[in-house]
């Protein structure tokens, strides 16, 4: 029985005055705010929703970037029984996109904005011929800094455990929306599991940069954070993107015991790192890295924590999770305060049903697996096969559990919760696995679901995109997450049906690579010409089988004439510069492949994300150490503009 019944309870009026949340906006701009003053914060958020007319049951969006002003208006809702629903804001359209279409689907829903968001979204309804949707969403929107906060507080409700807390939509649900409903219940008994699993104490100290509109960001981070009575910081994501390096320097200030991060984060940490070590790091404070939300790499684990060890990280530090939405974040925790363990299997014997045997590191073709540990306090975990049948130690299965963390089901869609939850309360968590000495071992996905700096992204609606390009027709195209030979992380890679020569289809991997930037802001990694793409009986795409291919370099060789004539493209079509700027072209076209990049190309203005735009800082950094800083990025956005700086005699 958790100790909270609801998330009221976690807030109540004596909440801890001596314990803070600090938002990290950059090194020197932070704002604290005690435990208590949330509460009085939220409460008059609250007033000013119920002075607009929202009560009880109503459902409230909310598009906030801004940390601060999203936690304020999260609890609002929570002691007002209003149910939050929080989204991921960007300027990408497809966030956009995806902002009517939740708003569609929950009816008569608020709209809680900023006004500089709101007027960039004005902006894309106007060029999108969208005017309609727009005036209908823009006519219930809250802008979150015209609220009358100075009010009367507002009159907080008793919830029960089993009312809905708030809508976690799946990170990438764009074209089809995935509501995923959070009751009390859920999220309480989830809360104690973690808080149990991890051994939190009121002397913890954690820093986090996982965004609050994703749930390990939320859940993990910031509730289960608050009910243990743990002080925390919450960076902001973006900056993270550009200064990697100030996550573990604010660790090491603040004396933290507790971090987290994605795979990929690790590896954006480790690239700046390489080329400007910190001095006076000291990581001896901490104690767990949570480590989930994508597949895990042991071998970029084993990296950051080797590299990391001379600042006093310890060994037994890094913590391997399993979880997902449907469960309220948290399934699995590894034991703590031991190394991480793996299992090096046969990648070409993982298949449903089969033994899984352990392999000689050096046999042939491995894979090494992560042990995520055995399921937390009232989680029930079972291996199965496609029909059902509980499975053995150590044989590939299909992933079940069950336990009162396990949502309702998805908002407004019975069909899918059927098809998600079976009457007797098992949740299929669509992911493939295998139980070894105890522990839970996740080896794939059933479901195409590809992850991307840890969010998740439907391979129909990425291939929606994809089929606005010019000469490629649905269904003709596949997306799928794939690893090359030396990559440690999930890449998305396009299948396209192409019968031609390689040269024919150079316009449509620059297209389709250009059109997934301007939507989604994601980097394609790979556009690979195939003559047909494998289908099942009824017609459904086999990605799987695409993405094994690949893997197996049956495409290799039509990627290397790719990039060959993308090169000898960019090259003919860069105008000649100054010696610098030459210099910087060069940086640059390893990162932008899509088109060319001239002297006057302002790098700002070419929708490029915060990775990528950090990757060529770095790359910039290697070229002309210590003379370029990032923020000299957004002083001398075009190449021409950088080049005549670093050109500029030092006094």
């Amino acid at each position: 029985m958790p100790p909270f019944e609801t998330l009221n309870a976690i807030l109540p009026a004596d909440v801890r005055e001596d314990r803070q949340i600090t938002f990290i906006e950059g090194d020197n701009e932070q704002r604290t705010m005690s435990f208590r003053r949330l509460r009085q914060r939220a409460t008059g958020a609250l007033g000013a929703l119920q002075r607009r007319g929202m009560k009880r049951g109503d459902t409230l969006i909310l598009f906030i970037a801004d940390n601060e002003r999203f936690v304020e208006m999260f609890w609002a809702c929570v002691l007002g029984g209003i149910v939050a629903v929080p989204l991921a804001p960007g300027v990408a359209d497809e966030h956009w996109r995806k902002l009517l279409r939740v708003f569609a689907q929950l009816a008569d829903s608020r709209v809680c904005i900023d006004a500089p968001t709101l007027e960039r979204f004005d902006s894309f309804v106007g060029a999108n011929r969208l005017a309609t949707e727009g005036e209908r969403l823009r006519a219930l929107t809250v802008i979150v800094g015209s609220l009358d906060m100075a009010g009367e507080p507002g009159v907080t409700v008793k919830t029960s455990s089993d009312d809905l807390a708030f809508i976690q939509y799946s990170s990438g649900s764009t074209g089809d929306p995935k509501g995923v409903m959070l009751t009390h219940r859920n999220l309480t008994t989830n809360i104690a599991s973690i808080i149990e699993g991890a051994g939190y104490t009121d002397r913890d100290s954690v820093i986090s940069w996982m965004p609050l509109s994703h749930d390990m960001g939320l859940i993990g981070f910031h509730l289960t954070l608050l009910a243990a009575g743990v002080s925390h910081a919450i960076m902001r994501t973006e900056l993270f993107a550009r200064r990697p390096l100030l996550w573990l320097e604010l660790a090491s200030r603040r004396r933290c015991t507790v971090l987290c991060s994605p795979n990929f984060g690790f590896q954006h940490y480790l690239r700046q790192y390489a080329h400007r070590p910190p001095e006076g790091l000291d990581l001896s404070s901490i104690r767990l890295i949570f480590n989930g939300a994508e597949p895990i790499s042991a071998e970029v684990c084993r990296r950051f924590m080797r590299t990391m060890a001379p600042h006093g990280l310890k060994a037994n530090s890094m913590f391997a999770v399993y979880g997902l939405a449907e469960a309220t974040l948290a399934v699995a925790f590894a034991p703590r305060g031991v190394p991480m363990e793996t299992v090096v299997v046969d990648p070409t014997r993982l298949r449903i049903g089969e033994t899984v045997s352990q392999e000689a590191v050096h046999g042939g073709r491995v894979t090494e697996l992560v042990k995520v540990g055995p399921p937390l306090p009232g989680i029930g975990l079972r291996i199965v096969d496609e029909h059902g049948a509980m499975l053995g130690d150590r044989v590939m299965g299909l992933v079940l559990m069950k336990g009162d963390n396990v949502t309702a089901g998805y908002y407004q869609d019975p069909v899918r919760t059927a098809e998600l939850i079976s009457a007797d309360g098992w949740l299929a968590t669509g992911d493939l696995g295998f139980i070894w000495d105890g522990q839970l071992v996740i080896a794939g996905r059933a479901k195409d679901l590809v992850i991307i700096n840890g969010q998740n992204h439907y391979p129909h609606d990425l291939e929606r995109i994809a089929a606005q390009v010019a000469d490629i027709e649905a269904n003709r195209v596949a997306a799928a997450g794939v690893r090359g030979p030396a990559s440690h992380t999930e890449e998305l890679a396009f299948f396209v049906i192409h019968r031609g020569d390689i040269a024919e289809f150079l316009p449509k991997v620059i297209d389709v690579r250009r059109k997934l930037m301007q939507q989604t802001g994601l980097e394609v990694a790979h556009v690979v010409p195939v003559r047909q793409i494998p289908k099942t009986s009824s017609g459904k795409l086999q990605r799987y089988a695409l993405a094994e291919a690949f893997e197996l370099g049956e495409f290799d060789a039509a990627l290397t004439e790719i990039e060959r004539l993308i090169a000898e493209k960019n090259a003919a079509e860069q105008r000649t510069g100054g010696a610098t700027a030459q210099r910087l072209q060069v940086i640059c076209a390893r990162f932008v492949v899509d088109r060319p990049v001239t002297p006057q190309t302002n790098l700002l203005e070419i929708d490029l994300n915060s990775l990528t735009l950090a990757r060529i800082h770095e790359a910039i950094e290697r070229e002309f150490p210590q003379r370029v800083e990032v923020t000299d990025l957004f002083d001398y956005p075009t190449l021409e503009q950088l080049a005549a700086f670093l050109d500029t005699p030092i006094a």
